[in-house]
């Protein structure tokens, strides 16, 4: 509505999310993840503002939302070697369609497993045409999940994502 692209939206209110974490060494990572068809971990797990900007820039969309797919891959990234031991693993799924080629409780069920594993999801439904219900089951608590009506709504959503993620004390207070 506001004239731009869902796309140019979601990427800018990634920056904006970007911007309320502590980048640095020691401190805060983040890792971009992009799906359609399938997934791409366009950028893993780093400190790096730089890199993260350069990957959010290289987003391309295309015509499936294969949700499953993306959240398979950020759950990798947040169990791999590059995750910072301390920092709570954090996943914020954002998609702005159906879930495709694989049904939406492929994508339910995949965030089970991640959240048994110790992940906490975050989800963000763009636009009216997501599946409310699944988003709703995806994320790890009921408010966890975030509607956006429109890509102007992003941003302050983002904004509340990034000032709900639960920071282990010891980090938060070390930080000071």
């Amino acid at each position: 509505a506001a004239g731009g692209s869902k796309l140019a939206a979601a990427v800018a209110a990634a920056g904006v999310f970007l911007d309320q974490l502590h980048l640095a060494a020691g401190g805060d990572q983040a890792a971009i993840v992009t799906f359609d068809h399938s997934a791409t971990l366009a950028q893993p797990l780093t400190a790096d503002r730089a890199a993260l900007n350069a990957a959010l820039a290289k987003t391309i969309t295309d015509r499936q939302t294969c949700i499953s797919c993306g959240i398979d891959a950020a759950a990798a990234e947040l169990a791999g070697s590059g995750h910072r031991q301390g920092n709570v693993p954090v996943l914020v799924l954002l998609t702005d369609g159906r879930a495709n080629p694989e049904p939406a409780e492929e994508g339910v069920r995949r965030a089970a497993v991640a959240k048994a594993a110790g992940v906490t999801l975050f989800s963000i439904g763009l636009g009216n045409d997501v599946d409310f219900s699944a988003l709703a089951e995806i994320a790890s608590r009921p408010d966890y999940f975030h509607h956006a009506p429109d890509a102007a709504d992003l941003e302050g959503i983002y904004r509340a994502v990034a000032g709900t993620i639960p920071c282990p004390s010891g980090a938060f207070w070390g930080r000071r």
